[in-house]
């Protein structure tokens, strides 16, 4: 049963238009919007969706916005199990997270699967801002990459990073660094086939340090928000970086892989540089 149908004889039809019906599931816990004019039945709402989905045990709302130089937000729980950190699966890999401590989207599943998919055989992967290290796990589960590097100045973040690589015994593969990537990449002393810049908002500011450390012939993943009709906006931001750091753009495509906001999207540059 869809969430507005379950709350049919429960909310009236102003509040059933106002009502957000999606939300994602992070592990065992929902986490939802829930309008001002809303919160009175914020409850009731929780409680609806822990009925809905037998594998959830934490409703929780968004209690403000995604803020702060690590992109968190503060989560009210609102029905459920009073806790705010779980476990989540996603293509073999078991990840532990507070999703209030440290930002971790489940729509980009998908995308980190995509670029687990393109990575060939030994080669060397660095992940830049790599959270939870979601994107370091998903790639050495899911490729036959040599060396897969994560680099993430979130202490929490690096923290559960350390514990999930310590959860996927069978991963043997991947390495976690805590710290900023412009400290941290110039002491790695390797060079890498393969670099994502899973940051889309500030992550240009950071081409300098990921082309330096990119072989020739390698393949830069550069994520933006870009309107959907001005896609070629991303492309534009790699090429002026490879100018400026006397390197050439090879090849590129674009991938759309999420939404930001109302007309505009998460877009995903594969570059490959010479």
């Amino acid at each position: 049963m869809k969430l507005k149908d379950a709350l049919k004889n429960v909310l009236s039809e102003k509040e059933l238009d106002l009502l957000v019906r999606a939300y994602d599931v992070v592990g065992d816990i929902a986490i939802t919007m829930i309008p001002p004019e809303l919160e009175s039945k914020e409850h009731v709402i929780g409680n609806t969706i822990l009925g809905l989905n037998k594998n959830v045990k934490v409703v929780a709302k968004r209690n403000g916005i995604v803020g702060g130089e690590f992109r968190t937000i503060p989560l009210k729980i609102i029905a459920g199990e009073n806790r705010k950190e779980t476990e989540h699966k996603e293509y073999g890999v078991r990840f532990f997270l507070n999703p209030e401590k440290v930002y971790f989207s489940v729509r980009s599943s998908n995308e980190r699967k995509r670029l687990a998919t393109l990575v060939k055989p030994g080669e060397d992967v660095l992940v830049m801002f790599s959270g939870i290290g979601a994107f370091p796990l998903v790639i050495a589960k899911n490729s036959q990459a040599g060396d897969v590097v994560g680099i993430e100045k979130n202490r929490i973040a690096h923290m559960y990073a350390v514990k999930n690589l310590a959860q996927n015994r069978k991963i043997g593969n991947v390495r976690f660094f805590e710290g900023d990537v412009c400290d941290v990449m110039p002491t790695l002393g390797m060079k890498f086939d393969r670099i994502a810049m899973p940051l889309p908002k500030t992550g240009e500011n950071f081409f300098d340090i990921a082309l330096c450390s990119l072989k020739k012939g390698g393949w830069l993943h550069f994520y933006d928000f870009q309107p959907k009709e001005h896609v070629d906006r991303a492309v534009e931001k790699v090429c002026a970086a490879c100018k400026r750091n006397n390197r050439t753009v090879i090849r590129s495509n674009t991938v759309v892989c999420g939404h930001s906001s109302p007309g505009t999207f998460r877009v995903c540059v594969d570059a490959e540089i010479d």
